[in-house]
């Protein structure tokens, strides 16, 4: 769904990409680096003022070279995908990110979004951005499946072909570092999902998201980033070992080895339950700006769940006497509440977080293809209470 590969298609049909704006649109950045992208193009995929829509494959096909803006929409649902190639090595800003705003999904003043059984590789950016007035999202039997993979080493061996043209990748070669552990090290995601994209912005009071039944490698940060709304984690593995281990090898200034975990800001409240951390060392932040003023401190809780350290494993909650599960930062803890709700809104069942490995064996996360099975239907039976 690249802009190149979809301006080619629309040829060959009499069209062209004029005639299909509403619906999709190149880029507005576009590639340097990365040899399959500038062949094929960044795309945006454009659901906008639309209402009860699902996008699904019975095949799990995926989608690559492309993002979702949705805005103005309602019950859109994405079911069954695998999200991919959407990256490429950041030369001009030294690995910072912040050139290309490819994000997989972007949703803005939209309702009832539900992303089911998706599996995610690497994105330039970030994987969900909710701006303002956005609400009632849902995330869950997802994979966020941060490793090495074919995309991200053929990016890496056009450095390595081209390394003379390229002084921040250079300058890493140089001081020693391996191009497997550069190609390890490009691997994981830097930012995962912000939620409220801009400091003092409006309209994110709204913002309501679940997350439920993920397995999370090598994230980096941001699971999730919240500015004033509410958010709700359950059953959710984030296995950070390989980012953990690679850190203890690989030392240089201008790789930046983050690796935390909830990071709530301005008032959001961030519930996690049932759930399961390894290696990562920093789980909680409840600050993070220059501000010391308490309006930018968020609100956390942790209940009954699993971190896993070099060398311990600690199982509790927040409230626990000498809990682990607390910010790490110095600005004082807030009292947990909602701001949306007294409490959470809909059924849910919850299982020991012992029991969450040979769940995900049993029932497996991301996009498969299954036989026999219905992606249009919807258990009807874990309803809003009071319905």
């Amino acid at each position: 769904m690249g802009s190149k590969e979809v301006e080619q298609k629309l040829i060959s049909a009499g069209m062209n990409l004029e005639q299909v704006r509403t619906v999709y649109r190149p880029h507005s950045r576009q590639p340097l680096l990365h040899p399959t992208l500038k062949e094929s193009g960044v795309g945006v995929i454009r659901i906008v003022l639309r209402n009860d829509l699902m996008i699904f494959s019975k095949n799990a096909v995926s989608i690559e070279h492309a993002s979702f803006q949705i805005d103005g929409s309602s019950n859109i649902i994405f079911r069954n995908l695998h999200l991919s190639e959407l990256w490429e090595w950041d030369e001009l800003d030294m690995g910072t990110y912040k050139r290309n705003d490819w994000d997989y999904f972007t949703v803005e003043k939209s309702n009832g979004i539900w992303f089911d059984h998706l599996t995610f590789d690497q994105a330039y950016d970030g994987i969900i951005d909710a701006k303002e007035e956005s609400q009632n999202m849902t995330l869950s039997w997802s994979k966020l499946n941060f490793k090495v993979n074919d995309f991200i080493e053929a990016q890496i061996n056009y450095l390595e072909e081209h390394i003379e043209e390229h002084s921040f990748y250079k300058s890493l070669r140089d001081s020693g570092i391996s191009k497997e552990d550069i190609i390890t090290f490009a691997s994981f995601q830097k930012k995962g999902f912000n939620l409220g994209n801009s400091t003092d912005g409006l309209g994110f009071e709204t913002i309501t998201m679940t997350f439920h039944h993920l397995e999370v490698f090598n994230l980096m940060d941001r699971m999730p980033r919240l500015r004033k709304g509410d958010v709700h984690l359950y059953h959710v593995i984030i296995d950070n070992e390989e980012l953990y281990r690679l850190r203890l090898r690989v030392n240089h200034p201008n790789l930046s080895f983050i690796n935390q975990g909830i990071v709530s800001t301005e008032g959001g409240a961030v519930l996690m339950e049932n759930s399961l951390y390894r290696y990562v060392t920093t789980p909680i932040k409840n600050h993070q700006d220059s501000n010391p003023d308490s309006s930018y401190t968020g609100k956390y809780m942790v209940i009954n769940s699993e971190m896993v350290l070099p060398t311990r494993t600690y199982f509790g909650s927040t409230f626990n006497q000498s809990s682990l599960w607390i910010h790490t930062n110095s600005n004082p803890s807030v009292e947990f509440e909602f701001r949306n709700s007294e409490e959470i809104p809909y059924h849910y069942q919850l299982k020991d977080v012992y029991y969450l490995p040979a769940t995900f064996d049993e029932f497996p996360t991301g996009h498969q293809v299954l036989t026999d099975f219905n992606w249009l239907y919807i258990n009807i039976n874990l309803h809003i209470k009071g319905a």
